[in-house]
């Protein structure tokens, strides 16, 4: 395997992230199954509009990769001058494989949400609570404002993970620095 910071992203599979991290994972739907059931959401994500829910989202899935990185240590520092391009490409690996592995994860969970509101919540009610007409648009200004709001629970989820759980997960693959 390269040490190319594209080989060990692929290496650390960040397709799985969540998979291997379950308790992100239980506190994201956790949070989503209460929000889609509650009717007092549906009309802030009625209002928020295609922008604010964009910031929303980059909010929420910037503040779990954040507290992923801070609270489980996974930023490295250089030790001496040797190493200090392999740690700057291992913390580049780290980033993009949160960036991948977080987007993949909120991406399917939008997807699952999506589903669940048109499943779940009858026309009818809901048009009734928003006070107009609804489209398919509506549930998926919804589903994406749960599943910004179920990002935010996540990280939540993810401080009860181990340090090494999350170590494994998000650093399969590095290169060890050059011994002397």
């Amino acid at each position: 395997m390269s040490d190319s910071v594209a080989g060990m992203v692929l290496a650390n599979r960040p397709w799985q992230l969540v998979r291997d991290l379950p308790k992100v994972l239980v506190t994201s739907l956790a949070t989503a199954t209460f929000l889609v059931v509650s009717s007092s959401s549906w009309p802030l994500a009625d209002q928020l509009g295609a922008f604010r829910l964009g910031v929303l989202c980059v909010i929420a899935v910037g503040a779990l990769a954040t507290w992923l990185v801070v609270a489980h240590g996974l930023w490295n520092q250089p030790t001496d001058e040797a190493t200090r391009g392999q740690v700057a490409r291992a913390n580049a690996a780290t980033i993009l494989t949160l960036f991948f592995g977080l987007l993949f994860a909120y991406l399917v969970l939008f997807v699952v949400l999506l589903a669940a509101t048109k499943l779940v919540i009858p026309s009818g009610y809901y048009e009734s609570t928003l006070g107009h007409a609804t489209t398919f648009g509506d549930f998926a200004a919804l589903s994406w404002f749960i599943c910004s709001v179920a990002t935010v629970g996540g990280a939540i989820g993810s401080g009860l993970e181990t340090d090494d759980d999350v170590h494994e997960t998000v650093t399969r693959y590095r290169v060890e620095p050059a011994r002397r």
